[in-house]
């Protein structure tokens, strides 16, 4: 009997110190017997069912998801057609009139690429250019140096062809002139043009040189410069008129 008591005693104890402590916190609790939401209150009743009533306000809540598919029969439902975003992210669809299924190559194989044709550069004055010599001439290196034996009285004016060979990668306009002491009768041509790239055929300029009846040696400098590039070739010409 005493062993009984003391078990008897030691569960009410227990369920006292549960019930306080619940009561003092006031947690719901859900009752495994009848599966209800309990309410302990500090006065110690007991409530069921509490907030079991509670339905949300019309409207009230909704879901703000955007759902990965519309049902035909909700009313929401857009129009879409098989077609749409089919041009992905381009905008291509929203274009109106006829489409252009040319990518932009129409007409691009008419042309031979290696023909250089219709273009026109700047003048020597408009782009600034002077014909100087640089610091491998002003040493006395240059580019080829050129003797020239002609008639001082001669009625005919002597040409000289030189071949510059092209060094760039690309095709590049060229200048061609005569530093500023160079003697009037000493002229070249042409003046200006585009020069071959790499490997192709080298660029032909007619030195000519008129008679002007005095005997003796008369010195001329003629500059060719490709400004795209910082290249510069010099020549320099030797006339002995007798």
């Amino acid at each position: 009997k005493k062993k009984k008591r003391m078990k008897m005693i030691a569960i009410f104890y227990h369920s006292f110190l549960c019930l306080g402590v619940v009561g003092a916190l006031q947690a719901p609790l859900v009752s495994l017997k009848t599966k209800k939401v309990v309410l302990y209150s500090e006065e110690g009743g007991v409530k069921y069912d509490v907030g079991s009533g509670w339905k949300p306000t019309e409207g009230g809540m909704q879901s703000t998801d955007t759902p990965d598919f519309f049902y035909d029969d909700d009313g929401n439902s857009p129009s879409i057609e098989y077609t749409d975003g089919i041009m992905g992210s381009t905008g291509l669809d929203k274009l109106k009139g006829p489409r252009n299924s040319d990518p932009g190559v129409a007409g691009a194989l008419d042309v031979d690429p290696t023909t250089i044709g219709g273009y026109q550069a700047a003048s020597a004055s408009d782009a600034g250019i002077k014909f100087e010599l640089d610091t491998m001439a002003s040493m006395g290196r240059f580019t080829e140096e050129i003797s020239i034996d002609m008639a001082a009285a001669s009625d005919t004016p002597r040409v000289h062809t030189i071949m510059v060979k092209p060094v760039c990668m690309s095709y590049e306009d060229f200048y061609a002139g005569f530093t500023a002491d160079t003697p009037n009768n000493f002229s070249v041509s042409p003046t200006q043009g585009r020069m071959e790239r790499r490997g192709g055929a080298p660029t032909a300029l007619d030195i000519e040189i008129k008679p002007d009846g005095q005997p003796g040696t008369k010195t001329a400098f003629l500059v060719v410069t490709l400004p795209e590039e910082n290249e510069q070739f010099t020549y320099k010409i030797t006339v002995n008129a007798f």
